[in-house]
């Protein structure tokens, strides 16, 4: 079943660079993805390196999404250790990091590192996270603690906390970093900008859904990887600093409305309880609805056609996985009608001003 998430989108169309590797076995593949982001990419590069990077048994993969900035050429002259997968063409979040992570995968390494090109790295990040990991073999994923880069006295995500209404939020988002829990701790899962996955897990879970293109596909992932019956955990001694939003900001609002639509409405399909669904009907057809007529009208029914019919089949083959029914007890809150009321009671009252 999992392996259906394995798009036919063949790495070998992609060109790849492949400096002299550093000896040893092959780790840790740090996994980067950048569409015309040149200035944000470098300083990401740069404090790889000021931590330490390269160094044996660990690899930085770049893939590019056809950047016309002179990223790629600026990365090559600059950071020759760097392994550079050109894509040639745009091809979303979820289908430009799997160019990359497909690589890590076929070349071996026991662990891979999905990371934002908006990130800054200090040193031992990365290491407390592969430390974790040897020590947890029941664990499928790990992540750091998310920093605010604008204001580092701020979480930026501390995990990923599921909602009862079908979607996730980012843990302890906004919050002072004095709140951050002080030792490792389980969560449901990480947010694409800094997940650490165990390669064997990430094989079997089958990547980044490339149909959802951007916006929830980690959420979607986190649970693949649960479904094998994995654990996550969150290290909090590890700490990234996130540039947020720089990776969606040229998606223009409207199709981010779409994407969240689209891409909820088949979470909901895949995950969420029958309960839930109920529950919150209204709000689920609404996001099917909505976003199947703005695929209808922009061509892109056979995308969103695709993804329901797959999310449905998805849903029918875990229903005899104790995983699913485990992960929807624990980590989902409880369904609740209130929602309702308290929507009602954040509607604007009165006339014109």
């Amino acid at each position: 079943m999992p392996q259906a998430f394995c798009y036919d989108f063949d790495v070998d169309s992609s060109t790849v660079v492949l400096p002299p590797l550093a000896a040893g076995p092959g780790l840790v593949a740090i996994c980067l993805l950048t569409t015309n982001e040149r200035e944000n990419t470098l300083a990401c590069l740069e404090s790889l390196e000021a931590a330490g990077h390269p160094k044996p048994g660990y690899a930085v993969v770049l893939a590019d999404n056809g950047s016309a900035d002179g990223t790629m050429e600026t990365v090559a002259a600059r950071y020759p250790w760097v392994i550079r997968i050109l894509n040639g063409r745009n091809l979303g979040f979820a289908a430009g990091n799997n160019t990359s992570l497909r690589w890590a995968l076929g070349s071996g390494f026991r662990y891979v590192m999905l990371l934002n090109n908006d990130t800054v790295v200090p040193q031992g990040a990365i290491e407390l996270l592969f430390d974790a990991m040897e020590g947890h073999p029941e664990l499928g994923l790990a992540g750091p603690l998310l920093l605010s880069h604008a204001d580092p006295s701020r979480i930026d995500s501390a995990g990923i906390d599921l909602s009862s209404v079908p979607g996730a939020t980012d843990r302890l988002m906004g919050r002072p970093a004095g709140d951050a829990p002080p030792e490792t701790e389980r969560v449901f899962g990480l947010t694409g900008a800094g997940a650490f996955f165990r390669g064997d897990a990430l094989r079997a879970a089958g990547l980044l859904d490339e149909d959802f293109y951007l916006l929830l596909e980690d959420v979607d992932l986190d649970f693949r990887v649960r479904l094998l019956g994995y654990d996550a955990a969150l290290v909090p001694a590890s700490r990234i600093y996130h540039k947020r939003g720089l990776s969606s900001a040229c998606v223009v609002s409207a199709e981010k409305e779409f994407l969240l639509l689209k891409n909820s409405a088949a979470l909901a399909l895949r995950y969420w309880p029958a309960g839930h669904i109920l529950t919150y009907f209204p709000l689920v057809v609404k996001g099917w609805l909505q976003s199947g007529v703005t695929a209808l009208r922009t061509g892109r029914w056979s995308n969103w056609r695709r993804v329901m019919k797959r999310s449905r089949a998805l849903r029918r083959a875990q229903r005899e996985n104790p995983e699913w029914r485990r992960v929807q007890r624990e980590w989902m809150p409880p369904a609740a009608w209130g929602y309702y009321l308290r929507r009602f009671r954040r509607l604007p009252r009165g006339g014109r001003a």
